[in-house]
């Protein structure tokens, strides 16, 4: 099976299920998902300090702001790029240009987020993987 995250109409569909006392491997087996999938969700997303119960609202927003924090290369501004798309068309690699900016105390921009920044632009039509 491919990973793919729980949406919503599944985390719901989780809690009534539970609610009615079926087990996680009958669950996983209704929703066409590993059982780890449900106990991993359970780990991460029961109201823990409360009652230690499972509530779908409140699981989908604490997955939706971990993976807003996953997208660390979005703090990046368009500014913060233009060194970056200097030294790209200069022939730069970049792990050069990771190196480069940051012993020149820039912002810490790693390698990879670089080579995400050139594989967008090459999304959107642009010309940085060219050079």
């Amino acid at each position: 099976m491919n990973y793919s995250q729980l949406t919503s109409e599944e985390r719901y569909t989780f809690s009534i299920m539970r609610k009615q006392g079926q087990s996680i491997t009958s669950i996983a087996n209704a929703l066409g998902r590993h059982l780890s999938t449900f106990y991993r969700e359970l780990k991460r997303n029961r109201c823990y300090l409360i009652d230690n119960a499972y509530r779908p609202s409140k699981a989908e927003y604490r997955a939706k702001a971990r993976r807003s924090k996953l997208r660390r290369y979005s703090h990046f501004a368009e500014a913060d790029y233009i060194p970056v798309r200097a030294l790209l068309r200069q022939k730069w690699s970049p792990e050069q240009i990771s190196g480069m900016l940051n012993s020149l105390g820039f912002k810490r921009m790693s390698h990879e987020t670089i080579y995400k920044y050139i594989w967008t632009d090459k999304a959107n039509g642009g010309n940085l993987w060219i050079h």
